[in-house]
């Protein structure tokens, strides 16, 4: 006869996977979803593994599933990237730090034929390393949460990542403080009552995420944002034009421009100015709006032969950016290539940067 913390277990272990399978059907482009699967089945992995009778019922299952919960931190933190369109690390960085949770998972598979030193500087090291990960995942939803035009994404950001980062996070910090003695039974009780808690009030917005929520794979947005432009009231088409024109006029050249104070220039209440760029002109972070006007002009800039000897540094700070750094990944990600490239492609271009 099951506990009732087992059951619970249970019951939150169907939750989780029942939100794994509508990620993995789900709509939106395939990065987010997969990740999204992966979390789900870390946390499924967590939940089974720390539960003796249920490592105990189907003892077959425990390497895989025990695999799976020593990446949760890592799938969390791959979702935070991927849902957010986070720029991603270098893979020999994300090679390197996976290391930790495999090597954790080998000596879980060992058991006691590892040492106690070996087994508890291990357990030291992946908690505090998944603290690590943990808190950049909390740490990329909160940074680009001014910047992200999607309402239901910026709520998101805060109702899962960051609430789901402060569960994991207190659950390391438990168990960094207690190494490798028992649990009290009220503190198991407590984790995985938060738990169900948590996958509950989570699995209605996962379930009602819509097709704006996660990027589309297809191309066919255009068509949706000339019907949905046709489909602006006055007072929104007088804004739109109104936006337009200032960046037409060169205001994206602002050094530090954000959306707030673009919607103070336009006198524009700042959530209708987010839900104007992204819903009728197809923009999901408000970075992607200033680099398309940006870039555009920068292209315009690094063609001309009259402008060779203009360095890239001195172009980066006229079209607005704070340092070059920036420039040159807004410019590889719109053409495949650096402005310093770009320029010498162009016939009988040169570059005043590479002399």
């Amino acid at each position: 006869m099951p506990t009732l913390e087992t059951a619970i277990r249970l019951i939150v272990i169907g939750q989780q996977l029942l939100i794994a399978a509508v990620f993995l059907v789900g709509i939106g482009s395939r990065a987010p979803r997969i990740s999204g699967v992966l979390l789900m089945l870390g946390f499924v992995g967590y939940v089974y593994t720390s539960d003796e009778a249920l490592v105990n019922a189907v003892p077959m299952l425990v390497p895989v599933v025990a695999l799976f919960a020593s990446f949760a931190s890592y799938f969390l933190w791959l979702f935070a990237r991927a849902v957010f369109e986070a720029t991603w690390p270098r893979p020999a960085l994300v090679l390197l730090v996976a290391l930790v949770p495999v090597a954790a998972w080998c000596v879980f598979l060992a058991g006691d034929s590892v040492p106690d030193v070996v087994r508890n500087a291990i357990g030291t090291i992946t908690r505090v390393v998944s603290l690590l990960v943990v808190a950049h995942a909390a740490w990329l939803a909160l940074r680009g949460r001014p910047d992200d035009l999607i309402e239901n994404r910026r709520v998101f950001r805060l109702i899962f990542v960051v609430v789901i980062a402060i569960q994991v996070t207190a659950v390391l910090i438990a168990e960094l403080v207690l190494g490798d003695n028992e649990a009290p039974g009220w503190l198991d009780m407590t984790n995985v009552v938060v738990i169900e808690l948590l996958t509950l009030g989570l699995a209605i917005p996962m379930l009602r995420l819509n097709s704006e929520f996660f990027e589309s794979e297809e191309d066919g947005d255009i068509e949706r944002m000339e019907r949905e432009a046709s489909a602006l009231g006055a007072t929104e088409r007088v804004y739109r034009q109104k936006l337009l024109d200032l960046m037409d006029d060169g205001y994206f050249r602002e050094i530090g421009l954000t959306i707030r104070t673009l919607a103070g220039k336009l006198d524009y209440p700042e959530h209708q100015l987010r839900r104007l760029i992204n819903g009728h002109l197809g923009f999901r972070n408000f970075p992607a709006f200033l680099n398309s006007y940006r870039i555009a002009e920068a292209k315009i800039h690094l063609a001309d032969p009259e402008k060779a000897r203009i360095p890239v540094l001195t172009i980066a700070l006229d079209l607005g950016y704070a340092s070059v750094g920036p420039f040159n990944r807004a410019f590889k990600t719109s053409t495949g290539m650096t402005p310093t490239d770009f320029r010498r492609q162009k016939p009988g271009g040169t570059s005043a940067d590479s002399e």
